[in-house]
C-alpha cells in the first residue's frame, strides 16, 4: 500500500471514530472501495486463464476475521492464503480470481462473496465478467512476463494474436498502456483463413527499480465497434526487496508502556546496503547502525521498538500509534517503505 493510501485510510478511520459511526458500510468502504469491487476481463481468448487480484485491507483497531470466500460460478478459480483468515490493523489480504478460458466459452459473470464474522457479521461482494472468444488465440497466454530485467537496459518481448472469425476487417487498431515505460509496435502477417498480428512490446531502459505490473490494452475493431483485449505485463527491474511483514503490529500496550522489540526483514534479489532509515514518528526506536560502509547483504533485519510516550511527539492518537519507515539503500530508486502500528489502551 502506498503512503498516500495509508493516510486516506487513517483520515477516514479517525473521522469515523470522531463521529461515533459504527455502520458496516463505513468500514467496508475502507476494506475495499466500491469502485474497486468489480473487474471486466473484456475479451478473453479461448484457452487463456487471466487473473485479477482484489486487495482487501483491515482499517480497524480490532482484528478482521474472514469466515469464508465463495464464487457463484465454476468459471472462476480463487487463490488466496487460507491460513491468513485473521487480518491485523492495516494488514492486506489478496484474492486472485482467474477466469477459466480453458473450459468455458461466451459471456461469463461471477460474484465472489467474502464473509466476515468478526468484529461484525457482514459480507462484501466482488464481481468479475468477461467474454471468452473461440475465434481468438493469444500467445503467450495469460500475461507477458519480462522476468528479471537489469536496471538501465531496454528489453523486448512479443505476443501473437490470431483471429479466425468471419470479420474480414478485424484488426488491432492501436495499443494503450498507462505505464510510460512501455511502448509497442504492431505488424501483421498474411495467412489464408485467419488474421495474425504480432505485437512487439518494449520496456524502456529508463524504467525504475522495482516490480512492474501493468495492463496493455489491444484496441480492435470488432463487429464495427472498438473493443479492448487487456494483456497483463509483469517485470522485476533491477534489485527488488520483499518486506516481511509490510505492516508491523506491535500489539496492545498500556499507556507509557514500551513495546517489546520486533523485527522487519528486508530481502533483496541481490545484496544491497542500507544507508539511512527515516521514521515519521520520533517515538520509534530503530537500534540498527547503518552508513555507507555497512556491508551489502541479501537479508537485512530491522529491529523496531516503540517508546510510547503518554503525550507529546509520537504519542498515540485516539488510542492508536502509526508510523511509516523509509529505508534508503545504495541502489538508485530502491527505497522500501513499511508501516508500524500499535494499539494503546488503559
Amino acid at each position: 500500500m502506498s503512503r498516500i493510501g495509508l493516510v486516506h485510510i487513517v483520515i477516514a478511520f479517525l473521522a469515523q471514530t470522531a463521529l461515533g459511526l459504527e455502520a458496516e458500510t463505513d468500514w467496508k468502504q475502507l476494506v475495499i472501495p466500491v469502485n474497486e469491487r468489480s473487474f471486466d476481463f473484456k475479451m478473453v481468448a479461448k484457452g487463456t486463464f487471466p487473473e485479477h487480484r482484489f486487495v482487501l485491507t483491515n482499517p480497524l483497531q480490532e482484528p478482521l476475521h474472514i469466515g469464508k470466500i465463495t464464487s457463484s460460478c465454476t468459471c472462476t478459480t480463487l487463490e488466496y492464503d487460507e491460513e491468513q483468515n485473521v487480518l491485523k490493523t492495516y494488514e492486506e489480504f489478496i484474492i486472485a480470481v482467474r477466469l477459466r478460458g480453458d473450459a468455458f466459452e461466451g459471456q461469463r459473470n461471477a460474484t465472489i462473496t467474502v464473509v466476515f464474522d468478526e468484529p461484525n457479521q457482514t459480507e462484501i461482494q466482488l464481481n468479475i465478467r468477461g467474454e471468452i472468444r473461440t475465434d481468438l488465440k493469444i500467445s503467450p497466454m495469460d500475461f507477458l512476463d519480462f522476468g528479471r530485467v537489469e536496471l538501465g537496459k531496454e528489453q523486448s518481448r512479443s505476443l501473437t494474436v490470431t483471429y479466425t472469425g468471419s470479420n474480414t476487417q478485424w484488426r488491432i487498431v492501436e495499443t494503450q498502456c498507462e505505464n510510460e515505460f512501455i511502448r509497442t509496435e504492431i505488424t501483421s502477417e498474411p495467412f489464408v483463413g485467419k488474421k495474425v498480428f504480432k505485437v512487439n512490446v518494449f520496456l524502456d531502459k529508463t524504467a525504475p527499480n522495482g516490480n512492474l505490473n501493468t495492463l496493455l490494452f489491444l484496441l480492435v475493431n470488432d463487429s464495427g465497434t472498438r473493443r479492448e483485449i487487456p494483456i497483463p505485463i509483469r517485470a522485476k527491474i533491477g534489485t527488488t526487496v520483499s518486506i516481511t511483514p509490510p505492516h508491523l503490529s506491535l500489539g496492545v500496550l498500556s499507556p507509557g508502556e514500551t513495546s517489546p522489540q520486533k523485527e522487519v526483514m528486508l530481502r533483496g534479489t541481490k545484496a544491497f546496503r542500507i544507508t539511512k532509515i527515516q521514521c515519521d514518528n520520533p517515538a520509534i526506536d530503530i537500534p540498527l547502525e547503518v552508513n555507507a560502509d555497512s556491508p551489502a547483504k541479501i537479508l537485512h533485519v530491522v529491529p523496531i521498538i516503540y517508546r510510547n510516550p503518554r503525550e507529546g511527539e509520537g504519542a498515540p492518537q485516539e488510542g492508536i500509534m502509526r508510523a511509516s519507515i523509509r529505508v534508503t539503500t545504495d541502489i538508485p530508486d530502491l527505497v522500501p517503505t513499511f508501516y508500524v502500528t500499535a494499539s494503546v489502551q488503559d
